[in-house]
């Protein structure tokens, strides 16, 4: 009985972490420029990083806050017969409610189903407003993943989360890999 007291709250509490991977971007611009002769490509993916931390109640259930930087985003846009590049920056703010499945003493899968604040930052006035990447939007956000425990208190962790839309025009989501410490 006391060993499963001991697996219990080795399960439960807080914990904090920090990931790093790759965002995507997809863009809902109707606005298809091509690339003109000797200018830089369009990027819909980045280097991207997430900070987070939460509590689980029980084994199952728990709740997490985090911040996720999805890195820059790019695409050709026209104002009439000029072309210029329009870049930003994501980043999101969200909370969600999380669900574990554990399978083993070692090795869980992770669900998270919340709420996302995102925003696109950038310069792009010039662009007509319907085909602007900036801005910012509020909405569902979705995540699973997988983490291993090495030790009591340290797990590996291999995420994806989507964060709906940052933007009017752009949605945004996030593989990553990272260290999640329990206390």
């Amino acid at each position: 009985m006391t060993a499963s007291a001991a697996g219990q709250n080795q399960d439960s509490g807080i914990y904090v972490g920090g990931a790093i991977g790759r965002s995507s971007y997809s863009l809902s611009s109707s606005n298809r420029v091509p690339v003109p002769w000797g200018g830089e490509k369009s990027s819909k993916s980045a280097t991207a990083y997430k900070l987070y931390g939460g509590y689980r109640f029980t084994e199952t259930f728990g709740v997490e806050a985090g911040y996720a930087r999805l890195g820059r985003v790019s695409q050709w846009s026209s104002n009439g017969a000029y072309s210029r590049l329009q870049s930003g920056t994501g980043q999101v703010f969200y909370a969600a409610a999380t669900a574990r499945l554990p399978l083993g003493e070692s090795f869980a899968l992770n669900g998270r189903l919340g709420i996302a604040r995102g925003r696109v930052s950038g310069d792009n006035n010039w662009v007509l407003p319907s085909q602007r990447i900036s801005g910012s939007s509020t909405g569902m956000m979705a995540g699973f993943g997988a983490e291993y425990r090495m030790t009591q208190n340290l797990a590996v962790t291999a995420d994806y989360d989507y964060f709906g839309k940052l933007s009017k025009q752009a949605k945004g989501g996030m593989f990553t890999v990272g260290l999640k410490a329990s206390f």
